[in-house]
């Protein structure tokens, strides 16, 4: 068993460091099967090229560097053939795995020379340093990188031919290496010193691929959120503007109601007054946008058996622009109202609003009942619906609108209520208002 993994301890390597990679959520059908017949297909083809390679090209490295090159490719088709990802996710997680294995054999066999002092190593000494190199580098970059990356299980990428470089990069890195590695005098003085230092630039080299890689993805997250938040934000202004049109039709037909009222008898007075307060605009808070949105909202919590208890001075919100309004206060109230959703005490399903000035700052503060503590992350919230990847873009709204205006946003929990705070300072909030103007 020793002299099996042995031999075939960097393909072992590379499989083991792809599993950090690879979409686990995104497996194909008969995922075992593929991945069963895909890794003995690959370990015949690695054999055959080990054995042919010095035949093929004749050179002292040609076995190893075919069989790297083999090996590369051979881990790409086996990644598109167990999972359903893109062949450029592929090559980014075959890069990103030959990347973790260079690294983790480089440390092991520098760990090796130093306990040994010699190059004659045992088997199982160097399979037992490989598997504490693996441990010591994989467990880092699942925390730091992979864990936040692949919750979704789809990666997105800036420039595709950032992946595929990357790829050539190391591989070219590999076949140097150990071309200098190859003619190191083991007799000389220098040679630990040259060995020590040579593995040591091999092991930064493929760090600073796999960071490469993984900021072409992160850059690409950023981008991807933005767009979707800017969409967000484009439907909600074309609500507000279908919402205001409808308000102003409610108004004219309120209008004419009261003109109806005045000059009709007492027995049509009764159903023009019920008519009247069916349509009439509930709230007035000196802001117009907060006084469509407070309307439309309540009516939607009326149907859903919650009070919505509002204390608002709409004016200190005179600054921003009314869709931005109706964007971040909506979305604040969608998210209560889906939280108060699975409360069944009709007592506890309260949404309480405040708005006020306090000093040069807009202060909003909302607040309801949780039956559930949320999850929060640096200060954020985090969904916990299992599709990550399309809910969550409300609590990012609402802060992407209030640092637009030089605001903050931050969440409390008090016992089982939940409170949102949002301050936005009222000069800057007029600044911003007259620059979009402008």
């Amino acid at each position: 068993m020793l002299d099996f993994l042995f031999r075939w301890q960097v393909e072992i390597g590379m499989l083991a460091a792809a599993c950090l990679f690879v979409p686990w959520s995104r497996r194909r059908p008969c995922f075992l099967l593929r991945g069963a017949l895909g890794t003995a297909a690959a370990f015949a083809l690695s054999r055959l090229a080990e054995t042919q390679g010095g035949r093929i090209w004749n050179h002292p490295l040609a076995p190893y560097v075919l069989l790297l090159l083999l090996d590369a490719v051979l881990l790409v088709l086996l990644i598109w053939l167990c999972f359903d990802c893109s062949l450029t996710h592929a090559v980014f997680s075959a890069t990103c795995a030959y990347a973790v294995q260079h690294m983790t054999s480089k440390l092991a066999y520098m760990g090796i020379i130093l306990l040994d002092g010699r190059l004659a190593f045992r088997s199982g000494s160097i399979l037992a340093m490989l598997a504490l190199a693996n441990l010591l580098v994989g467990v880092p970059i699942f925390l730091a990188f992979t864990r936040r990356f692949f919750k979704e299980g789809q990666l997105l990428f800036d420039q595709r031919k950032t992946v595929v470089y990357s790829g050539i990069f190391l591989f070219a890195a590999v076949y140097l290496s150990s071309l200098l590695e190859q003619n190191l005098d083991a007799a000389s003085p220098a040679y630990l010193t040259s060995y020590l230092a040579l593995n040591a630039f091999c092991i930064l080299f493929a760090g600073a691929v796999l960071s490469m890689e993984f900021s072409n993805c992160s850059m690409k997250r950023l981008e991807s959120e933005n767009t979707i938040l800017e969409q967000m934000l484009e439907n909600d202004r074309q609500e507000y503007e279908r919402a205001k049109q409808e308000m102003e039709k409610i108004n004219i037909r309120y209008h004419d109601l009261k003109q109806q009222y005045s000059r009709a008898p007492d027995e049509e007075r009764a159903r023009l007054e019920k008519e009247m307060e069916a349509i009439r605009l509930r709230y007035y808070t000196g802001n117009k946008a907060l006084d469509i949105l407070l309307t439309q909202k309540s009516g939607l919590c009326e149907q859903a058996g919650i009070r919505l208890v509002c204390s608002v001075d709409g004016s200190c919100l005179s600054g921003m622009t009314h869709y931005h309004i109706y964007s971040m206060l909506g979305n604040a109230i969608d998210n209560a109202m889906e939280c108060l959703a699975r409360v069944e005490d009709p007592e506890k399903k309260v949404i309480d609003l405040s708005i006020c000035r306090r000093a040069d700052m807009a202060v909003i503060c909302m607040e309801n009942y949780t039956p559930e503590k949320p999850v929060m992350h640096n200060g954020s919230l985090v969904t916990t619906k299992p599709d990550a990847a399309s809910h969550g873009y409300g609590t990012k709204s609402i802060k992407s609108i209030a640092e637009l205006y030089g605001g903050t946003v931050d969440y409390f929990l008090e016992g089982d209520q939940f409170c949102l705070l949002v301050t936005i300072p009222c000069a800057g909030a007029a600044a911003r208002s007259d620059r979009a103007v402008g």
